[in-house]
């Protein structure tokens, strides 16, 4: 007699014992899976149907009671997949719990076939029979088919079966027991609304998942569902203290319906709704009666008018808006709060139901871009309502949505849906969870990016630009600018952002003196010792190297950089960078003074201002960059009369003591500003005792006599150029060297020094009629130590002829190399000593015929 064999999973032939026919129980639940594959989906029979049964029987084979058997198998010949068995007693929710919980790992069911079989075991669990009397216990035998995943995956999805699965029997073993709660919960109310909401919620409105008693003092009792295991996953301890607090400030409230941030595993995987009623002692709320559940689709497509509470809200909006029953308006209103989600509406107050539905109904017949912003109960959660017209509906759009409501650092979305309308409407509503947001949200704000997004990119670009520019004239600059965008920037930013950097680049492109500009600026999501800086190029891009260190003599730690080149850099690219301010800055105050910092930076990076740590004191001391250039040059000049320190411990002394370097600033501008408004030697007088003030304070020794010896060089200044039109080329100052301690011997009688970050130099006299002409020098660090010699020489040759003698010299700061370009060289010395010549004459008189003034 021939042996009829079945092959396992692994496809090894395995011989039947006893007789020649089939194993009976392998055969009869191949059968029912073979009938259980629903219309529309492949068939499953011969060897595959024979393997799956194989499988499942062998998972089946023993069960514990009121457990679940399950098992997951990789498969590898013919097509790689994975199969799952899972083996429990037949109930509601078991297939859309586990199908639903699949997909959340992400994972694609291939198969599902869920035959239900009598089936009799004995009292250790071990399958006896199979598919015989209707009497005998019936068994839901779910077997699925998905791709494979490796190990770790596996695993969790394993953990999150069976998480589903003990959810599905606790809530399916005590629904008479929450049934029976929630109506005696319907007594405790006073509200006949409310007590009805809660009878036809039980009424089968409500897949009643979960129930607890939680009293004051932070004990759970009655402990039915889901909540036998998760009890204070419900709620965190602030909603309950709120909801204590809800209900005592108000007598007549029994009744709070909120959304947990907990998601069901049963049935949908949804936020679960949490109706909470007040146990009250006399006028003293003593704990709360929480039921956990999710609402039915029966109870989310029934009409207004036959949902308690809703019913009332829909009665009291037609009176307040005067609608005339059946008429359009009352038609429309009835339309809107049949079409908004239920399950929110319900737990709302009067006003907030009147905001959300009277905007819908205003959009229906005329779809545009819309966002509503609700705050539900207990302060928890926002409820984002957005309206746009049902063509611009795509996943894409719906993502963009969801990542601009999640900018605001702290919130998670919990949920979202999506509800076509059959006209030309699409509604999305989001549930944020709120409580760790750093901010609030400006409904504002968000509408006008959501209209940004749908619009075409040039419409939107152009709608910001009119708002900025002539709206003549932004359809053409829009035109030209718009599209040179690429996608990733267009994404990040958006079309307000882009107008302004458009802005930006345009007016470098207008002005021949500035090809970079610099702006900041701070998102919300940015910590406070954050910041943002976009460096605009008018055309090409700027090497990092060139960059960063400029960057970091401001103060700033470059944390990450993006650029975007505009039709690659012919019109302009912007540099957007991170920065990362000093220990105790914050943003702030920084941005209060934005325009000032961005001048100084656009000087630096236009090559009008020194790139040096004097850039610092814009930012720690909250200078100008014209302040910060006296200071420099004055630095420049001490380091010509041979002050030892370098330009990091000069700037140092001056951040370290930002009341003694303001105080130093303010006696120069009292004493040499021709436009100083108000009594100049009072101010002058104030200053000075600022500066006595805050040198008292300062305990480094070295930084003190640093500052005093500013404080003596700004009083040893006769004349200056700085608030001259002349000073915007190169400083000057004219300086009664007598004052200025320490000067190597012979000290002049008059000194001028120029500076630029072009070329320094210094003209010394001996007396106020001298003789004696100018030099180039090649010494950069001490040429003053060469003119004062050259000085002293003059007035010994001049003294048959004049009085005494007069020297000067200068020093170009970029030259080329003189081996790689001589004629350039040339050109940059004469340049050079042109600009010398004109600051010297800024600040005297007729230098080379010897009649200056003093």
């Amino acid at each position: 007699m021939s042996k009829t064999v079945v092959k396992n999973r692994r496809s090894k032939p395995v011989a039947s014992k006893g007789k020649s026919k089939p194993d009976a129980k392998l055969a009869k639940l191949a059968r029912r899976l073979s009938e259980s594959v629903l219309p529309g989906d492949a068939p499953f029979q011969g060897e595959a149907v024979n393997e799956a049964a194989e499988f499942l029987l062998k998972v089946a084979a023993q069960r514990a009671k009121n457990r679940s058997a399950m098992s997951m198998a990789s498969v590898s010949e013919k097509r790689r997949f994975l199969r799952i068995a899972i083996i429990n007693d037949d109930m509601p929710f078991l297939v859309d719990s586990i199908a639903a919980t699949i997909a959340e790992h992400g994972i694609a069911i291939d198969r599902l076939v869920h035959p239900v079989i009598n089936v009799r075991r004995s009292n250790s669990g071990k399958l006896t029979r199979l598919g015989h009397s209707a009497d005998e216990q019936r068994e839901s035998m779910i077997y699925i088919e998905t791709p494979r995943i490796d190990a770790r995956e596996r695993r969790e999805l394993e953990g999150a079966l069976r998480a589903t699965l003990g959810d599905v029997r606790a809530a399916v073993n005590d629904w008479p027991a929450l049934q029976a709660r929630m109506i005696e919960d319907s007594g405790r109310t006073t509200s006949p609304e409310n007590a009805q909401l809660l009878r036809w919620l039980n009424d089968g409105m409500l897949t009643q998942l979960g129930h607890l008693t939680r009293t004051r003092d932070g004990s759970h009792s009655d402990l039915l569902g889901i909540c036998r295991k998760s009890a204070r996953q419900i709620l965190a301890e602030a909603s309950y203290d709120r909801a204590f607090e809800l209900f005592e400030k108000d007598d007549s409230r029994d009744l709070i319906v909120i959304k947990a941030n907990r998601i069901s595993n049963v049935h949908r995987l949804v936020p679960l709704d949490l109706f909470i009623i007040p146990i009250r002692n006399r006028a003293r709320v003593t704990a709360l009666s929480i039921h956990a559940g999710v609402w039915t689709s029966a109870a989310l497509a029934s009409p207004p008018h036959e949902v308690p509470r809703l019913r009332v809200a829909l009665q009291s909006l037609t009176d307040s808006l005067g609608f005339r029953p059946g008429g359009h308006a009352s038609k429309a209103l009835v339309h809107a709060l049949t079409t908004l989600p239920h399950d929110l509406l319900i737990g709302l107050d009067l006003d907030s139901i009147a905001r959300v539905s009277t905007t819908m109904m205003s959009l229906v017949d005329r779809p545009r871009p819309r966002i509503v912003m609700i705050e539900g109960p207990l302060a928890r959660h926002i409820f984002a309502f957005v309206w746009f017209p049902r063509d611009l509906m795509a996943t894409q759009v719906r993502l963009q949505i969801a990542n601009m409501l999640a900018e605001n650092t702290g919130t998670e979305i919990l949920d979202w849906s999506l509800e076509v309308e059959g006209g030309n409407l699409a509604m999305l509503r989001f549930v944020l969870d709120i409580r760790e947001a750093r901010s609030k949200f400006d409904e504002a704000a968000l509408e006008t990016r959501l209209e940004d997004m749908l619009r075409g990119w040039g419409e939107a670009v152009e709608r910001h630009l009119a708002e900025q520019e002539d709206p003549s004239r932004a359809a053409a600059i829009a035109a030209r600018y718009a599209g040179a965008f690429p996608p990733a920037y267009r994404t990040n930013y958006g079309p307000a952002e882009a107008a302004v950097d458009i802005l930006r680049l345009r007016a470098l492109s207008q002005d021949e003196a500035q090809h970079r500009d610099a702006r900041l600026y701070h998102l919300e999501s940015d910590p406070p010792e954050n910041l943002r800086m976009k460096i605009y190029q008018q055309q090409g891009a700027m090497p990092l190297s060139d960059v960063v260190p400029a960057l970091e003599n401001f103060g700033f730690r470059v944390l990450t950089e993006m650029p975007t080149a505009l039709e690659e850099g012919k019109l302009g690219t912007v540099h957007d960078f991170k920065l990362e301010l000093s220990p105790g800055e914050s943003a702030g105050p920084i941005l209060e003074r934005a325009s000032a910092i961005e001048a100084a930076i656009a000087s630096v990076f236009n090559g009008r201002a020194e790139d040096d740590p004097f850039n610092r004191l814009v930012l720690g001391v909250g200078l100008s960059a014209e302040q910060a250039d006296w200071l420099r040059a004055f630095y420049r000049y001490l380091r010509q009369t041979g002050m030892g320190f370098t330009i990091y411990t000069v700037v140092d002394a001056l951040r370290g003591a930002p009341s003694v370097t303001r105080a130093l600033i303010d006696l120069f501008v009292a004493r040499h500003d021709p436009d100083f408004s108000g009594n100049r030697d009072e101010a002058a007088a104030n200053a000075t005792a600022a500066l006595k003030r805050g040198l008292s304070h300062v305990a480094a020794i070295n930084d003190d006599r640093l500052l005093r010896l500013y404080r003596a060089l700004i009083k040893a200044i006769l004349r200056t150029n700085a608030f001259a039109p002349a000073g915007i080329e190169a400083l000057a100052f004219k300086i009664d060297s007598a004052l200025v301690p320490n000067l190597p011997k012979p000290v002049p009688w008059r000194e001028i020094f120029v500076y630029s970050r072009r070329v320094e130099g210094i003209h010394l006299r001996s007396g106020p009629v001298a003789r004696g002409g100018l030099r180039w020098s090649d010494r950069r660090d001490d040429f003053r130590t060469e003119i004062l010699g050259l000085m002293k020489a003059q007035r010994v040759k001049n003294a048959v002829i004049v009085p005494t003698g007069a020297k000067g010299g200068f020093y170009p700061k970029q030259l080329p190399s003189p081996a790689m370009d001589r004629e350039g060289a040339a050109a940059e010395g004469q340049a050079g000593y042109e600009i010398f010549i004109r600051t010297l004459l800024s600040v005297t008189d007729n230098i080379a015929g010897g009649q200056g003034v003093h």
